[in-house]
């Protein structure tokens, strides 16, 4: 895919990066540098933010940082964020977060759906860039469709009553099919459309459901997989599955914006699932996260991009006053090498391997479970872990949901954990059942009359916050209302038009922030209106002043209002904790329920000690860490200083181990650490920010959390007693510590390298300076070596198909255009190159003679010698099979060219005969010229006549037709864009031809007007890149006297026969003298590799013939003898 394009070096960074809008907000031509689109005006940002802020504080209970100091203070950043579980406000928090944390500014991905009303004018306060998704414009396909041999053709897609191509489908395209229960709906792009009911998709369609309802077979295993393989097609009388269809979307200027973004060293983030959810595992990520990293890379290398993977962990989304952690991983750049990849054509490879370090990042800072049973679960898990009466940070509780997530996915068919799994569900169920929480199992303990006292006084304490909470409840209660109803409507309407979402939660606290946005300063406007009628009416029954105005009256019940609704919301959330606190005491006081939860109780106890065994034998083996960072200690252990300290060293070699897979390895940042002893002993995973917080498994008391309605929860730690640390809540605070951080660690430094040379070692830029000198050494060792075999390679990882029947699988075509254009990629399709003759040529009525191939080529053009575009000046095209070049061709003459030219041109059926040029004459003046341009009618020295017939119209340029000078020509699939694959092989296999034709005397380009030769371009796609590389050799008939006896000719020719010779000139000078027929051959060869090129070559350039017809001939014509002459 070829994302950006080349701009003017001459316009500033600005203009470069600056998308032109229209004055109506619309995406207009660049016609001038205008305003860029969406830009990120600062003020604006922080405004915005600061309000929506709030809003999110009201809504959420306690949002939490964790990791933020290892946010890059400069310098783009690339921010990967999810899970996408809160649609907006997610966005709302992400960016909140590193603005008052890290303090950047970051411009996120938005979908392009919801740039409109509220959240578009919002999206652009914040320079948010709009993306279209395919999944956005999906909509119901006409009929079913199915596979027809799921084993053999699992890319052959049947429709029944389709209408594929016809309004419905498109090449690549995109085609969704129906999510199951608890699975996301599988999706696939198109391919080709072979026809109304028959299509061909990319790549295979992979999972159980998808099988099941492309077959309609229950013989398919969990990694859909068919196991009665004997059985080739569908289940019988299978009808097919519903379907959805989505076009082709162009992300061009996205890539283009987002690169502009980072290359000014800003900030950008994206959700890398595509969209929200509500699932508790990861979506596959998208393509588009890695794209925009290796393109910033490959356009600016030495920008220093780093991404940073942001977790955002929630405790019930959906739900009001709910809690939130933002957990920032360890940032890491993309290596050298694979941007190489990238820049090299490799880019599938490329993609794939920062898609895979992505995730792996993503995974370390989020809780992924394979579904909702399995998270209730792990979270049980983690309450029976934590010792009773210690209330754990949420980083703490985000760890330990996260590693316990972990240790069940990859422990779950031990027996321990099994039979443990069953007691804990049904200890589950049995606090569903009586209605209780797992933290008010412990009121159990309590004494008869400390139970009845501590009812008293809770219902005393509720009875006061019930006076305080009514009337702003009663005041605000149409938001709740209606917040809970839209947002209920919101998510079904979210669910039915999504492939992913489970019950559509994720859309809902966006709803209930912007309904309570919109509808309550509608009801503070409307109740000001009625104290406000009230006071104009009777002054308030008597209690207002007269010399008080109306005005002040408005505006003073306004922030009355407002004070009410936030005491409403302050004490009601107080006395909603108190009054969920007194069933389980009052099932206390019942005979008939202490049983139970005395039972309870004893069953958690025991629980508790099953799980803290458990989790202290295993975790071990899974966590480095895990002896270091232990909550519960294991009495059976004990651990000494040697052993922390391997703890330690095994932690670092894990962390570098989940880097990149394979030669490729980041390394991992540490944050700043003191050097004491004391020190060490401390988890340094914590954000500044909130450095009083405990780590995960740490034996430091906690800090005071940001809610203000949470009650105090003891330093009952274990472990040396120690105080918060004081938090850093300025900047200035968090500078002039990372300022104190950095100067230590350089001193630090300084000291080892004095250390170093007092004990004899050598200055480190010295022993720099030999690293790389034996770097230089080895690299052209192995360049030595590699030149000792002179056939060149594909690299590693080259996939070709090696499965298909090739020969048929072409379309057919009866002309081919070859258009010059001095390149040798182009847009994905050549037809939507601006202002080309190939432009002009889509547009233009279709040949009478035939379907004419268009490709565009890398041929030299006027525009080589020309400053201005490609494409201002006139072009040279090749017609074939006519072999002809037709000089001066421009958009305006296009249509002359189709209508008189090509299509009274030779097709690939047409007889070898030379009357097409002779039969024009009524259109062209024909006449005769020598190798000096002069009319004299003769023949040039090599015997081969070049013909030149102008057109001449008054409105149009003169068209000049002239014969190939070449006896044969090979054509070269070399677009990139289209697939990564032909921009590798295209430039290796020009070399290895040329090297071999280059003895014989055979190579020629168009600047070469020796007759004879063959000439090896370029081209654009010609279909079926996955068998590449495509090669075309076009043939004049016996080209090189070789075509007949080809036997005896190679061994005479071994043998240097002269009478050989001589007869071969004869023939040469003979095939002077003949008519021009044009092409006689053309041979459609594919999976062709550097290897074959001598044998392509000796065989099918000289003599016409195909070495291996079952594996690599795809098709072509002979115009004189038939293809089975090959």
């Amino acid at each position: 895919h070829r994302l950006f394009a080349a701009r003017s070096r001459g316009n500033n960074k600005k203009q470069r990066s600056s998308i032109i809008m229209n004055e109506d907000g619309k995406r207009g031509p660049d016609r001038a540098p205008g305003k860029e689109l969406y830009p990120m005006v600062n003020w604006k940002y922080d405004l915005f933010l600061y309000v929506m802020g709030n809003m999110v504080d009201l809504f959420f209970r306690e949002v939490v940082p964790r990791g933020s100091w290892k946010v890059p203070q400069s310098g783009p950043v690339l921010f990967v964020a999810a899970p996408h579980a809160n649609q907006f406000v997610d966005a709302i928090i992400l960016q909140r977060t590193l603005k008052l944390e890290a303090t950047r500014r970051v411009s996120l991905l938005i979908a392009q759906k919801s740039v409109h009303g509220f959240i578009g004018w919002a999206s652009r306060q914040v320079g948010s860039v709009p993306v279209g998704r395919a999944q956005d414009s999906a909509v119901p396909a006409t009929g079913t469709i199915y596979l027809p041999d799921p084993i053999g053709d699992p890319t052959l897609v049947r429709g029944i009553g389709t209408r594929f191509g016809e309004g419905e489908g498109e090449p690549q395209g995109m085609v969704f099919l129906p999510s199951g229960k608890k699975t996301t709906g599988a999706s696939v792009d198109i391919a080709e459309i072979k026809g109304p009911e028959e299509m061909r998709i990319k790549r295979p369609f992979k999972g159980k459901l998808a099988m099941q309802q492309l077959t309609g077979r229950d013989d398919v295993d969990d990694d859909g997989r068919l196991t009665r393989t004997e059985l080739r097609g569908p289940a019988p009388g299978y009808q097919g599955t519903r379907f959805k269809v989505a076009p082709h979307i162009d992300q061009t200027k996205v890539y283009e914006a987002v690169f502009a973004r980072l290359r000014s060293g800003g900030c950008v983030g994206i959700f890398p699932e595509g969209g929200s959810h509500d699932r508790t595992e990861l979506l596959p990520l998208k393509a588009g996260v890695a794209i925009m990293a290796l393109g910033a890379l490959a356009e600016s290398p030495d920008c220093g991009l780093k991404i940073v993977p942001v977790g955002m962990n929630y405790f019930h989304a959906h739900k009001f006053r709910s809690r939130a952690v933002v957990e920032f991983g360890t940032p890491f750049e993309i290596p050298a090498p694979v941007v190489e990849l990238y820049r090299n054509n490799r880019r599938r490879e490329a993609i794939g391997q920062v898609l895979d370090t992505v995730h792996q990042a993503l995974s370390s800072v989020t809780v992924s479970a394979p579904d909702y049973d399995t998270l209730m679960l792990v979270q049980a898990a983690r309450r029976l872990y934590n010792p009773t009466g210690k209330k754990l940070p949420l980083p703490v509780v985000v760890e330990l949901n996260r590693r316990l997530a972990m240790g069940y996915e990859r422990y779950k068919e031990d027996e321990r954990i099994t039979s443990l799994s069953q007691a804990v569900k049904s200890y589950n169920q049995q606090l569903r059942y009586l209605n209780l929480k797992d933290h008010q199992v412990q009121y159990a303990r309590m004494s008869l009359l400390k139970v009845l006292l501590l009812i008293v006084y809770r219902s005393a304490k509720l009875a006061v916050l019930l006076a305080f909470t009514v009337p702003g409840l009663l005041l605000f209660a149409p938001v709740f209302v209606a917040s809970k109803i839209i947002s209920g409507r919101k998510a079904k309407t979210a669910l039915a038009g999504s492939t992913v979402k489970i019950r559509g939660h994720d859309v809902m606290a966006t709803w209930k922030i912007l309904v309570a946005l919109g509808l309550a300063p509608t009801l503070y406007h409307a109740y000001s209106i009625g104290v406000v009628f009230l006071v104009w009416h009777d002054r308030l029954w008597g209690r207002v002043p007269g010399w008080v105005p109306l005005w002040l009256v408005y505006l003073g019940v306004w922030p009355v209002m407002i004070g009410m609704t936030l005491a409403a919301l302050r004490f009601g959330e107080v006395g909603m904790d108190i009054f969920k606190s007194l069933r389980p005491l009052v099932l206390c006081l019942l005979p008939t329920s202490s049983f139970s939860i005395h039972k309870l109780r004893v069953k958690r106890a025991e629980l508790s000690v099953q799980v803290a065994e458990l989790i202290n034998e295993l975790g071990p083996d899974m966590f480095a860490d895990f002896d270091k960072t232990r909550l519960i200690p294991d009495v059976t252990r004990v651990e000494s200083q040697t052993a922390g300290a391997a703890a330690s060293a095994a932690a670092g070699a894990t962390a570098a181990d989940e880097g990149w897979s394979g030669e490729f390895v980041y390394e991992v940042e540490s944050p700043p650490r003191s050097t004491t002893r004391s020190s060490r002993r401390l988890p340094r995973n914590d954000s500044f920010s909130n450095i009083g917080a405990v780590g995960i498994f740490s034996t430091r008391p906690p800090s005071r959390s940001r809610s203000r309605s949470r009650s105090s929860s003891g330093l009952g730690m274990g472990g040396f007693p120690l105080s918060a640390f004081t938090t850093l809540d300025s900047t200035e605070g968090f500078n002039e510590a990372s300022r104190k951080i950095r100067a230590a660690m350089k001193d630090r430094r300084r000291r080892s390298d004095r250390l170093r040379v007092h004990d004899g070692g050598n200055e480190p830029e010295e022993a720099e300076a030999g690293g790389e000198e034996e770097y230089e050494v080895e690299e052209v060792e192995r360049d030595s070596e590699a030149e000792g075999d002179c056939t060149i390679r594909y690299p590693r990882g080259f996939k070709i198909d090696t499965e298909d029947e090739l020969y048929g699988n072409i379309k057919g075509w009866s002309t081919h255009l070859v258009v010059g254009t001095g390149k040798t990629d182009w847009t994905r399709d050549v037809v939507d190159e601006v202002g080309s003759v190939m432009e002009a040529v889509g547009r233009a009525s279709k040949p009478e003679n035939g379907r004419l191939m268009l490709s565009a080529s890398n041929m030299p053009t006027m525009a080589d010698h020309h400053t201005g575009s490609a494409y201002d000046c006139p072009t040279t095209v090749l017609l074939l099979p006519a072999m002809v070049l037709i000089r001066n061709v421009q958009p305006s003459n296009v249509p002359i060219l189709m209508d008189k030219i090509i299509s009274t041109a030779p097709t690939n059926s047409s007889p070898l005969t030379p009357s097409w040029l002779s039969l024009s004459d009524s259109f062209f003046s024909s006449m005769r010229i020598d190798d000096d341009g002069n009319n004299d009618g003769d023949d040039n020295d090599a015997g081969r006549s070049k013909r030149i017939r102008s057109i001449e119209q008054e409105s149009t340029p003169k068209l000049k037709i002239e014969s190939c000078p070449h006896a044969a020509i090979i054509l070269l699939c070399s677009q990139k864009t289209r697939d990564a694959r032909c921009g590798q092989s295209a430039p290796l296999l020009r070399r290895e031809l040329e090297r071999h034709l280059r003895p014989l005397g055979l190579s020629r380009d168009l600047d070469d007007e020796r007759p004879g030769g063959v000439g090896v371009y370029f081209i654009s796609h010609v279909g079926g890149h996955k068998y590449s590389a495509n090669m075309l050799v076009y043939r004049r008939p016996d080209a090189f006297g070789m075509d007949e006896g080809e036997k005896e000719d190679l061994e005479k020719e071994e043998v240097g026969d002269e009478e050989e010779e001589k007869k071969k000139e004869d023939e040469g000078e003979k095939g002077g003298e003949r008519k021009d027929v044009g092409a006689a051959q053309c041979i459609w060869l594919a999976r062709i590799r550097p290897e074959d090129c001598e044998n392509v070559v000796r065989y099918t350039v000289l003599r016409g013939k195909v070495v291996k017809p079952e594996s690599q001939l795809r098709g072509g014509f002979d115009r004189g003898r038939g293809l089975t002459s090959w």
